[in-house]
């Protein structure tokens, strides 16, 4: 192949990805913006494509809503694959506020496939049951942060698991129409009450 041909190749593979962003990019807003289950039809036309130009990246709408789901995945999964900072023990406030951080950014990105219904309907396959692997793999790390007489007080440790769960959030930034900022002031403030009644 001639290195013509091959930028010819190379820019129609980065076109082709570009457009797919572009796409499922298009859904999240949608879905922020009140619509919890975009048509091909609105997608298309918000992202400025056909939806024959549409239907060649995803086959057909379950794919596309499955691709959104997997980015979606992906993106928050990053997040938490960060390494999480080495400090001693006694430093536990501090850890807990790198949890806080870390879950804002997750929520965020979780948020828009939350809140749709395409989440409702996928839930109760193979890719919603990784939900429940992050709501053990989520109690464990505060688990893991906390002091023992706090870990160990069930009714505290609930309290604290629920102020830092997606649920919660989705409440403040969807129910209660908090910003990112006044959200993140709120669970702060929560965990910082809790952890203060030790």
């Amino acid at each position: 192949m001639s290195q013509t041909q091959a930028a010819t190749v190379d820019g129609r593979v980065e076109r082709t990805a570009t457009t797919r962003r572009k796409i499922l990019s298009v859904t999240r807003q949608l879905i922020l913006e009140g619509n919890p289950d975009p048509t091909g039809n609105e997608i298309a036309g918000r992202a400025g494509v056909t939806t024959r130009t549409l239907f060649r990246h995803f086959a057909d709408m379950e794919a596309l809503h499955r691709s959104f789901i997997e980015d979606t995945q992906a993106s928050a999964a990053q997040v938490m694959d960060e390494p999480f900072p080495e400090a001693p023990a006694e430093q536990w406030q501090q850890l807990l506020k790198t949890v806080i951080n870390r879950r804002v950014r997750v929520y965020e990105s979780l948020l828009p496939l939350y809140i749709s219904t395409i989440w409702s309907r996928y839930r109760a396959t193979g890719l919603g049951a990784r939900h429940r692997d992050g709501i053990v793999r989520r109690r464990k790390r505060i688990r893991d942060i906390l002091p023992t007489a706090i870990a160990q007080e069930t009714a505290l440790f609930e309290a604290l698991d629920a102020v830092l769960s997606i649920e919660y959030w989705i409440s403040l930034r969807r129910d209660q129409r908090l910003s990112v900022a006044a959200a993140t002031r709120a669970v702060t403030v929560a965990v910082e009450k809790l952890t203060a009644l030790t």
